[in-house]
């Protein structure tokens, strides 16, 4: 199976919920700290801003603090926290990859690698609305931009 971010966050989030009772919110956060390179060296954030600018939303701020809660307890990630700044994380490495270790069943959504109809009409779809906005961005100078004009030699 080829690992990249997509399959990392599928597998951290079948494991978490199977084996941890997890929420999606707890795969979110830890996903976002290992891209953050919180395994490798402290990362420095807050909730709110994980919630709002790193996660674009998808949770709340009392969401990411009871995942930090979650995560800790769990003894995946370490946190300390400085008062009215910012927590500094550190994933626990060996313990996501004993996480990862875990067997799944191989059939489960964003894990299986089947391939089935419908993906065919979904990429079909999302190539047609790429090559729609492509066509309606305006070329350079088309929006009452003057472009110079280069007189024959």
């Amino acid at each position: 199976m080829d690992m990249d971010s997509k399959a990392l966050f599928n597998e951290l989030l079948h494991r978490l919920r199977k084996f941890e009772d997890g929420k999606y919110s707890d795969a979110m956060l830890l996903h976002y700290l290992l891209r953050q390179g919180a395994d490798g060296s402290e990362f420095k954030t807050t909730a709110i801003k994980v919630a709002l600018d790193a996660l674009h939303g998808c949770l709340n701020r009392w969401e990411v603090q009871r995942s930090i809660v979650r995560l800790t307890q769990l003894g995946l990630i370490s946190t300390r926290v400085h008062a009215n700044t910012r927590t500094h994380f550190s994933v626990n490495r060996q313990a996501v990859l004993a996480l990862l270790a875990k067997p799944l069943p191989r059939n489960l959504p964003g894990i299986d690698e089947r391939h089935f109809p419908f993906l065919d009409e979904w990429k079909s779809l999302q190539t047609d609305a790429l090559s729609a906005n492509a066509a309606n961005e305006p070329a350079a100078g088309q929006e009452g931009d003057h472009v110079p004009q280069i007189p024959n030699a």
